[in-house]
């Protein structure tokens, strides 16, 4: 892989690359879209045909929906993350993967699943708590950024940084996000009604941020392992 510098700082102290760096955006973008999306599917279904709520009898239904929920976060972002990922260090998919898992089902648990149980109880649009608490637990920069961390930790000498990393990403787009709807009064997406457009793209907006810092924390001079030549 030959990386391209960024001018003034080697590329080997950066790691800036700029095809890592727009595949990043491009596959977490494709990840964050599919797992809304498929995700708002499988509520529409506990919601509709399984009808969730706090019943003993439905609990195992709503843990049922809360792990494939999981599943498919894990699964299409961690996957995809790792197209990345490997680039720069040997890390397994499947380890990859499974740090996104955890963290996945904990939002579906503590998040999503009472948001949308809360709304159906209350008689308001489940379709909105869904996309309001979903969009949220995506970028759950703390404890998304931990999980992965602890990955890092074995390969990079700068993996604390990505915990922080996570973190101002999101809490970057949350305030820029905030301060235009101080001006522009149908940018509803912080308030929980917002359109699925808008929490498309507050998802997205994250993903400059995230993968610039991923690129600096596995720069070449901050790695403490050495990716395997490709095959010829």
């Amino acid at each position: 892989m030959t990386a391209s510098g960024s001018g003034h700082e080697p590329a080997s102290t950066s790691g800036w690359d700029v095809r890592l760096y727009w595949r990043w955006i491009a596959y977490n973008t494709l990840a964050f879209i599919t797992v809304l999306t498929v995700g708002f599917l499988l509520i529409l279904l506990g919601n509709d045909v399984l009808h969730m709520n706090l019943a003993s009898r439905n609990v195992i239904l709503a843990l049922l929906i809360a792990t494939l929920g999981a599943a498919l976060f894990g699964g299409v972002l961690g996957a995809l993350q790792w197209l990345v990922v490997k680039e720069r260090v040997p890390v397994p998919r499947k380890v990859w993967i499974t740090s996104n898992v955890g963290p996945a089902l904990l939002a579906w648990l503590l998040v999503i699943l009472p948001a949308v149980i809360g709304a159906q109880d209350s008689h308001e649009t489940v379709s909105t708590a869904y996309l309001l608490a979903a969009s949220q637990s995506l970028a759950l920069g703390p404890l998304l950024g931990l999980s992965q961390s602890l990955v890092l930790r074995k390969v990079t000498t700068r993996w604390k940084w990505w915990i922080g990393a996570n973190l101002a990403s999101w809490l970057i787009v949350d305030a820029v996000i905030y301060l235009l709807s101080r001006w522009a009064d149908d940018l509803d997406v912080l308030t929980g009604d917002g359109s699925l457009i808008e929490v498309y793209l507050t998802l997205i907006a994250t993903t400059p941020l995230t993968g610039r810092a991923l690129l600096w924390v596995l720069a070449p001079s901050a790695l403490t392992v050495t990716r395997p030549p490709r095959a010829p």
